[in-house]
Parts: structure tokens; sequence; C-alpha cells
């Protein structure tokens, strides 16, 4: 815990600050990085460096949820930063991760932001717990549900997280 130092800053700023990372660790594993911006000018009121450390968990977990199963190819991990037209409240704006692994299953979605609730042997189980608390302590939610929708039953749903923070004026 400590006071959070909120700023006015672009969206893509804080996806520009995180990408090295994002990156090399896509690089290790073969998964390609996509950016989708919807409105490069959008900025939020947030504190850059807890928000960073959102999006750089979220990255990771999804570039980790393809390493095992997901075909090479297949390896995508798509951020994206968009307007939050779905409320009556101020405007908001909307990150998104997306992958493209094996999705989540509904017993694991009951559990997943419970402290010290891991699915991996390395895990501590709280990086999906301090996210959450983070976004709600800027005034959010973090969701998660199934990613893109295939044309084919048989392919693989992977998973979106998304989270909206207030826009700045």
């Amino acid at each position: 815990r400590r006071e959070q130092a909120q700023e006015a800053i672009r969206a893509s700023d804080l996806i520009e600050g995180v990408l090295p990372l994002v990156r090399l660790q896509a690089r290790k594993s073969g998964t390609r990085i996509e950016v989708l911006i919807d409105d490069p000018s959008a900025r939020v009121m947030v504190d850059r460096t807890m928000m960073e450390q959102v999006l750089l968990n979220l990255t990771r977990n999804g570039i980790q949820a393809m390493e095992r199963d997901t075909p090479l190819h297949e390896r995508v991990l798509t951020l994206r930063v968009l307007p939050d037209n779905s409320t009556q409240q101020p405007q908001r704006v909307v990150f998104e991760v997306w992958d493209e692994g094996a999705g989540i299953s509904e017993d694991v979605a009951a559990q997943l932001f419970t402290p010290f609730y891991t699915t991996r042997a390395e895990g501590m189980g709280l990086g999906l717990s301090l996210c959450r608390t983070v976004i709600e302590q800027h005034g959010g939610t973090l969701e998660h549900g199934p990613g893109r929708r295939h044309e084919h039953p048989s392919e693989r749903a992977g998973c979106c997280f998304r989270f909206s923070v207030a826009a700045a004026a």
C-alpha cells in the first residue's frame, strides 16, 4: 500500500511504457503482440506505476496462458484501448488484454480473484487479486470473459481481461 500519485496521462503512453517488457517475454515464448488504440489522444487519470503493474501482470498471464497448448502461429496477445460507451457514468477508458489460449474453466473462474489461489506450481496467487484491488482503487472494475468469437466451435476460446478507469478532462 502506498499513496496514489494520480496524474492525467495518455492511455497510449501507459501501453508504450510496458511494451518493452511485454515484448521481451513474448519473444521468449514466440508470442506476437498486437496493439489497438481507438483514440491515441485518450487520457486517463491514474497512478502510472500502479497501472503499469496491472498491465504487466495481465500481459504476463496472457502470454503464459498460451505457452503450453497454443500452436506458435496462433500465439497472439492483443492490447486494446477504447472509449467506454456502455455506461451513463462520466467518460471512461477501457483497457483489454486478449490471449488466444485455452480459456478459463468455470471452476477456476469462480476463484480467479481469490488471494493465494493459483493454477501454477510457481505462482503465489496474488497477481489478479492485487490487480483487482488497484483497479477498484481507481474507481473501476476488472472483469474477464471469453476471448474472440471464432467461426469454428473447435477453435480455442482464449480469454479477455478488461478494466476501465476514469478519463482525464
